[in-house]
């Protein structure tokens, strides 16, 4: 489980020093650029904003954070087509809309019609009831939690840990409803790195001196090991995609939570430093 306090609907729609994986862009050959998102649009962070970063990175490979059950890809990881009426709505604005990162892959192929698009997550069942079971399980948990804290049950002795969660927390949520440059700055990327490990530090020890929140260790316990899970076939997929591809300019579409995870995990896989992580928004030429 690796939801941000008080806001796990907004994110999910789910260590290094700070800045050691910027590295300089002419170093290596395949350059990775990986772009936090969040599944969902306002008037900050919309397609026109990603098609505008992929138009000026010019990538010849899109992974995008879907799967071959998700009815967005076929058996053979081809983009599937749009249905007319998909297409029409699209052009007058009308009717429900995908989501920036799934709807600027129609939209960036219009521009290089041979870039190639792939999605690199593991395979999930039934993606949208999972996702719908998962924010149920998740505002339980926070729900909860809240709970434990307005009746002061949680003891002084992490109490500590809590307020400084809540902080955390609270200004990922800011972050959250900003723009992707916002989101993808490396200061971000570390906080969402120490958010985790204070999480990983922190709900242990609640749920274990909170009587009221210790039927949630099970479901901790399973929800991290997915939680690695995912992001560990997450970026070897990345690694396959790219060196089956030949590709040498590669944008990664994912939830912002996730990259600093695939960040680590890339960079440990890299030791004949084949590829680069860039840091797009700290390497553009603005």
């Amino acid at each position: 489980m690796k939801n941000i306090f008080l806001v796990s609907l907004l994110l999910c729609a789910h260590s290094l020093v700070s800045g050691q994986y910027v590295k300089k862009i002419d170093s290596v050959k395949i350059k990775i650029y990986i772009i936090g998102v969040v599944h969902s649009e306002n008037k900050f962070r919309n397609t026109d904003g990603l098609l505008n970063i992929l138009k000026d990175i010019k990538p010849d490979l899109i992974l995008a954070e879907s799967d071959t059950l998700s009815g967005y890809f076929k058996a053979n990881y081809s983009l599937v087509e749009p249905p007319n009426w998909y297409k029409l709505a699209r052009k007058i604005n009308a009717g429900r809309r995908m989501t920036p990162e799934m709807d600027v892959l129609y939209k960036y192929r219009e521009v290089n019609d041979s870039v190639l698009i792939f999605p690199f997550d593991m395979k999930i069942k039934n993606r949208k009831i999972y996702i719908t079971s998962r924010n149920k399980k998740e505002n339980k948990w926070v729900s909860s939690l809240n709970s434990a804290f307005s009746n002061n049950l949680i003891p002084d002795s992490i109490l500590p840990l809590h307020r400084d969660y809540i902080k955390y927390s609270n200004w990922l949520f800011e972050i959250g409803l900003g723009g992707y440059r916002m989101m993808n700055r490396t200061i971000v990327t570390d906080s969402v790195r120490g958010m985790m490990k204070l999480e990983e530090n922190y709900f242990p020890k609640v749920m274990n001196n909170v009587y009221s929140l210790s039927d949630f260790k099970s479901w901790y316990i399973e929800s991290n090991k997915y939680w690695d899970l995912r992001n560990e076939v997450m970026a070897k997929n990345i690694i396959t995609l790219v060196e089956k591809s030949a590709s040498k300019t590669v944008v990664v579409l994912t939830g912002f939570l996730h990259k600093y995870y695939l960040i680590d995990l890339l960079n440990s896989y890299n030791s004949e430093m084949k590829y680069e992580i860039v840091e797009y928004f700290e390497n553009e030429s603005k």
